[in-house]
């Protein structure tokens, strides 16, 4: 008989050891859920006096990688900014807190090990050691500000299932949210940015088929935003190569069940920006990309592309 995927629900932990599972802390509604187990198969292909190309598959070194997506949800959305701008800063002597999250610069720079789990009718699937390749954000004139995110990991363990117990705090509608680029407030009809970075699996003869340690690399952000072009302003700047600042933003509720996100880039540099005449009105589509400064960084300083700022009831110490 098959199995209700709605069933499916997915928990998320931060690790004291990498690549050691942990029992999930916080559940994150999600929309998309599709894990992919690498196994690495080797073959073997010793000539043994006939004409085949395989005379047997052993086991390799195993791993995996996650996609997953959903809604954002003001505490749960930062287990995935802490995966990608692991520098955390918390201020605020009771709910609600502000989380502010940028480039680690200093120490190895890396973002805390997690575990991601996923409980389904048939089992429970724990994903250790997970490092994120790739946060992105989507927004237009419809429904919920959405999230999707890449990881990979080590190969899955099971465990016993959880309880899960999920967030009450409420999505976000799109209509509400806030863009700006040079401070300037302007009119989106659609946008997108994703932070991203290289996640490399180290791996080598040591007597396990798990990685030695998932290590992640540089921090990039780009996005796009669909404009009316009301002027020649945003053309202008991408003809000249103006640099200005961009920020995506929300906030909701009241007292200690306030919420929201900032998205804020000091700089940022549009690479595409050329007039679109396929509809009753011009339309003018931007790619752009963030220049690492030293406005948007947390505590240790450096450079950073972006700097995410989150306000909730979630305290210091949870998600790092």
């Amino acid at each position: 008989m098959p199995k209700p995927s709605h069933l499916a629900a997915l928990g998320v932990a931060k690790e004291v050891t990498p690549g050691t599972a942990v029992a999930p802390t916080a559940w994150v509604p999600w929309k998309t859920l599709t894990p992919k187990d690498d196994i690495n198969l080797i073959e073997d292909t010793g000539q043994r006096g006939a004409p085949v190309d395989v005379f047997g598959l052993l086991p390799g070194q195993k791993g995996a990688e996650l996609d997953v997506g959903g809604d954002v949800y003001a505490d749960t959305i930062g287990w995935l900014l802490t995966s990608v701008l692991p520098d955390l800063t918390v201020t605020g002597a009771s709910a609600p807190y502000t989380t502010t999250f940028s480039t680690l610069c200093t120490g190895d720079t890396q973002p805390p090990s997690q575990t991601w789990t996923i409980a389904d009718p048939l089992g429970t699937w724990q994903y250790a050691g997970a490092q994120f390749s790739e946060l992105g954000f989507k927004w237009n004139a419809d429904g919920l500000l959405e999230w999707s995110a890449k990881a990979k990991s080590w190969g899955y363990t099971t465990t016993t299932t959880p309880t899960p117990s999920f967030t009450a705090v409420p999505p976000v509608a799109n209509w509400s949210i806030t863009n700006k680029l040079g401070g300037t407030n302007i009119f989106v009809q659609d946008g997108e940015l994703t932070i991203k970075r290289d996640v490399t699996e180290i791996r080598g003869a040591a007597g396990t088929q798990n990685p030695y340690r998932i290590w992640s690399g540089d921090v990039g952000v780009e996005g796009k935003l669909t404009l009316v072009m009301e002027s020649t302003t945003q053309r202008t700047a991408f003809q000249a190569g103006t640099v200005q600042s961009f920020d995506c933003l929300y906030s909701q509720g009241a007292g200690a069940a306030a919420n929201g996100l900032t998205l804020h880039c000091s700089q940022v540099a549009f690479t595409e920006g050329s007039p679109n005449y396929g509809k009753d009105y011009i339309e003018l589509p931007v790619s752009f990309r963030a220049i690492a400064n030293t406005s948007d960084v947390g505590a240790s300083a450096g450079y950073s592309p972006i700097k995410a700022t989150l306000t909730n009831a979630i305290t210091s110490g949870t998600y790092k």
